[in-house]
C-alpha cells in the first residue's frame, strides 16, 4: 500500500469517524427533541379533551361525546380515542379499529411507544377533585420518525459528500506530498543498487525539500566516502602485494637461505619500516646463526678439554654438562632427572659415597653451595681421585663449576716432596749425628763410670740411680731427634686437617737447630702464646719451613760471613690472618731475579746444588692452603713473609654468600 494511498484512506477515516460522530450527536438531539415534544403533546391534548368533555362526561351526554370525539380523531395525529366512566365503561370511543381493539398499555416514555408506532396515554377526568372517569388516547408518532429518518438520510448524504470531498482533496494533498517522497523512494533505490551519484530534483522549500537536500548531501558525501575508500583498498591491495613480498623475505630469512636483498627498505610509509624491520630481523638472524656456531664451537671446545665443566643457570637449574664431566660423573647423573640443581648433584653423589673425608653432610653442601667466587677448592672422589674445582658466579648465566683432575699432580708433588724431605734429611744427617753423639756419648760415660764402680766394689744404689736417670734423660732427648725425622721423612696423606702453627714451628727449629749449630748459624724462634690454627697438612708446611731454613742457610754460607743468624717470627690473627716471617743474614736476593723466585726450576744456586723446585713447590703449598708467601730484602739479608687464614675465620668466611 503506498503512502499516498495511506494517507486518503487516513483522511478518509479520520473524515468518517467525525461524520459519523457528528450525525449521531445531530439525530439524538433531533430525535430527543421531537420525541420529547411528541409526547408532551400527547399529554397537553389529553389534558385538553379532559376539560373538553367534562360536562358531558358529568352529563352523561353521549351525543356531545361522540361529537367531539368524532372531531378529534379527524386529525391524523390521533389514532384513537376513548372516554370511560368511573367504572371503566366506555362511554364514547372512534378512531382506529384496530387499536380500539388491542388492550390499552400506557407508555410512559417514546421508546415503549414506537413497537405500535403509537403513543398510548390515559388521563382522569376530574371536576374539583372528584374523578369522573378516565380518558384514553393514543397520538401517533410516524410523522416524527418520518422527520427522524429524512434527518439520517440527508445527515448522510451530506456525510457522503464530505468525504467524497475530502478524499478528492486527501488524494491531491497526498500526490502532492508524496511526489516529492516518491522521488526521494527513487534516490534510495538507486543508491541501494549502487548508484552513489544519484541526485533528486528538490522542489520547494517545506521539510520535505529539506529533507530531499539533506539526501542530496548525504549522497555526495557516500559517493566522496566510497572514492576515498576505494582508494584506499587500492592503497591497501597494493600495500598487501608488498607485504606479501616482505613476508617471503621473512620466509627466506627464517629458512636460513641466503642473504637476500630486501626491497622498499627506501619507503617512508609503514612498508618501509617493515621492510627495514626484516634487514634487521636478517642481520638479527645472521647474528644468532653466528652466536649458534660459536655457542656450537664452545660446546665443542668444552667437550674437548679434560676439565670437567659444568654450568647451572640462574634458576639453579642444570644448563651445560661438558663430555669430561659427562663421563666421570656417570653414575650419579643416571640417578638424576634431566633438569637438576647443584644440591641435587651433591645428594645423589652423596647417596653413591662419591665424597670422601666428609663428616657432616649437610654442612659440608651448604659449604659447597656458598663457596667465594673463584676460591679453588680440593674435593676428594671414591675411590682415589682428588679434584681440585672453582665455583664462579657469571651475571646474566648463573653458576660455572671446574673440575680438574689433579691425582697424578698430587702424586707427582708428594713424590717430589717426600723426595725433597729425604734430601733435607741428608743435609741434615751430620748435624743430627752431632746431635745424637752428646747424648750417645753422655750415655757412654755414664754407663762406664757405673761399670767401674762396681768393679771396684764401691757403688751405691743413690748413685747408681743417678747415672741410670741422666742415662733416661738423655735417650729421651736422641729419641725426640729420632721421632722428629721419623715424622718428617714420613709421606703426607694428602688430606687437609686443622693445626696449629706453634706445633710446626717448634718441631721444624729442633731439626734444623741441630744442623745450623755445626755450621756457626744461631736460629731464633719467636712464637706467640696463643694459638695459631690453619687448615693443611702439617708434614708439608713444615717441609715448607725446612726449605726456607736451608735456603737461608746457603744464603748465609755463600756469603762468606763469620756468623750467620736466621730470624723466624710469628704473629697470629692479625688483620691480614697469620703471619711467618723468617729473616736471614745471607746477603739478600738479586733484584733482578725476585719476581722469578717462586718458578719451577729456577735457582740462583751453582749447578749441582739446587734443583729450583723448593720455592715452587712451597708457592703451591701455601696457595693450597689459601695463602701467600712473599719475598723482599731487608737489611742485610732477605725476608720471606707467610700469611695464611685463621681456620675458624676462613670457616665462616665459606659460610658467607658470594659476591
Amino acid at each position: 500500500m503506498s503512502f499516498r494511498l495511506k494517507t486518503v484512506l487516513g483522511i478518509a477515516l479520520i473524515e468518517l469517524t467525525v461524520m459519523a460522530f457528528l450525525i449521531a450527536i445531530n439525530q439524538f438531539a433531533l430525535g430527543g427533541s421531537a420525541t420529547t415534544q411528541l409526547y408532551q403533546r400527547a399529554e397537553s391534548t389529553a389534558r385538553v379533551f379532559s376539560n373538553t368533555v367534562a360536562d358531558a362526561v358529568i352529563a352523561t351526554d353521549l351525543a356531545t361525546l361522540d361529537a367531539t370525539i368524532e372531531t378529534a380523531v379527524s386529525s391524523n395525529e390521533l389514532t384513537y380515542l376513548r372516554v370511560k366512566n368511573p367504572a371503566g365503561i366506555v362511554l364514547s370511543q372512534g378512531g382506529a379499529k384496530a387499536a380500539l381493539a388491542a388492550p390499552f398499555v400506557k407508555d410512559s416514555n417514546f421508546d415503549e411507544a414506537r413497537s405500535d408506532h403509537v403513543i398510548d396515554i390515559d388521563l382522569p377526568v376530574t371536576v374539583e377533585g372528584t374523578e369522573f372517569g378516565s380518558i384514553e388516547l393514543g397520538l401517533s408518532t410516524l410523522a416524527v420518525e418520518r422527520e427522524i429518518a429524512q434527518a439520517l438520510y440527508w445527515n448522510v448524504v451530506i456525510a457522503l459528500i464530505g468525504m467524497s470531498l475530502v478524499a478528492i482533496f486527501g488524494f491531491a494533498l497526498g500526490t502532492m506530498l508524496t511526489r516529492q517522497l516518491q522521488g526521494l523512494r527513487l534516490g534510495a533505490l538507486a543508491i541501494a543498487g549502487g548508484n552513489l551519484d544519484s541526485q533528486i530534483d528538490v522542489k520547494g522549500r517545506d521539510e520535505l525539500a529539506d529533507t530531499a537536500k539533506c539526501f542530496n548531501y548525504m549522497a555526495q558525501t557516500l559517493s566522496s566516502d566510497r572514492r576515498t575508500l576505494q582508494n584506499q583498498q587500492d592503497e591497501l591491495l597494493a600495500k598487501r602485494a608488498r607485504v606479501e613480498v616482505l613476508v617471503g623475505c621473512l620466509r627466506d630469512i627464517s629458512q636460513k637461505r641466503s642473504m637476500i636483498d630486501v626491497p622498499d627498505t627506501d619507503r617512508p610509509d609503514e612498508i618501509g619500516d617493515m621492510a627495514r624491520a626484516t634487514v634487521v630481523f636478517q642481520n638479527a638472524m645472521q647474528a644468532v646463526e653466528i652466536a649458534r656456531v660459536e655457542q656450537q664451537r664452545l660446546i665443542s671446545a668444552f667437550d674437548q678439554v679434560e676439565e670437567q665443566v659444568a654450568i647451572f643457570g640462574i634458576d639453579g637449574q642444570v644448563m651445560f654438562l661438558n663430555a669430561a664431566f659427562r663421563a666421570f660423573n656417570q653414575n650419579i647423573l643416571e640417578a638424576l632427572p634431566e633438569h637438576f640443581t647443584l644440591r641435587d648433584f651433591l645428594n645423589a653423589g652423596f647417596e653413591q659415597a662419591a665424597f670422601l673425608g666428609v663428616e657432616d653432610r649437610d654442612a659440608w653442601i651448604e659449604e659447597q653451595l656458598l663457596r667465594v667466587h673463584g676460591m679453588p677448592r680440593e674435593i676428594r672422589r671414591a675411590p682415589d681421585r682428588i679434584l681440585l674445582t672453582v665455583q664462579s658466579h657469571v651475571d646474566g648465566i648463573g653458576t660455572v663449576l671446574s673440575a680438574k683432575d689433579i691425582t697424578d699432580l698430587r702424586q707427582s708433588e708428594q713424590q717430589l716432596i717426600h723426595a725433597s724431605k729425604l734430601a733435607t734429611l741428608g743435609e741434615m744427617a751430620t748435624g743430627v749425628a752431632h746431635e745424637l753423639n752428646q747424648p750417645l756419648g753422655v750415655i757412654r760415660m755414664a754407663s762406664n763410670t757405673c761399670v767401674k764402680r762396681i768393679d771396684k766394689g764401691k757403688a751405691d744404689l743413690e748413685y747408681l740411680r743417678g747415672k741410670l736417670v741422666r742415662v733416661g734423660e738423655q735417650t729421651e732427648r736422641a729419641s725426640q731427634i729420632i721421632n722428629h725425622m721419623r715424622i718428617f721423612g714420613r709421606k703426607a696423606d694428602g688430606v687437609s686437617a686443622p693445626f696449629d702453627l706453634r706445633d710446626s714451628l717448634h718441631e721444624m727449629s729442633t731439626l734444623a737447630r741441630a744442623q745450623l749449630h755445626t755450621l756457626d748459624i744461631s736460629l731464633k724462634l719467636a712464637v706467640p702464646d696463643e694459638a695459631g690454627i690453619v687448615l693443611g697438612e702439617k708434614v708439608i708446611f713444615e717441609q715448607v719451613l725446612l726449605n726456607l731454613v736451608s735456603n737461608a742457610r746457603d744464603a748465609i754460607e755463600a756469603s762468606d760471613a763469620p756468623k750467620g743468624q736466621i730470624s723466624l717470627t710469628a704473629e697470629f690473627a692479625t688483620d691480614l690472618g697469620h703471619v711467618i716471617e723468617m729473616r736471614d743474614t745471607g746477603g739478600g736476593i738479586p733484584e733482578d731475579v725476585l719476581d722469578k723466585l717462586f718458578e719451577p726450576f729456577f735457582t740462583t744456586k751453582d749447578p749441582g746444588k739446587g734443583t729450583g723446585l723448593g720455592l715452587s713447590i712451597s708457592f703451591g703449598t701455601i696457595r693450597d692452603m689459601s695463602g701467600t708467601i712473599s719475598a723482599t730484602n731487608e737489611g742485610d739479608g732477605a725476608c720471606f713473609r707467610i700469611i695464611l687464614p685463621n681456620a675458624q675465620q676462613d670457616e665462616q668466611a665459606l659460610n658467607q654468600p658470594a659476591a
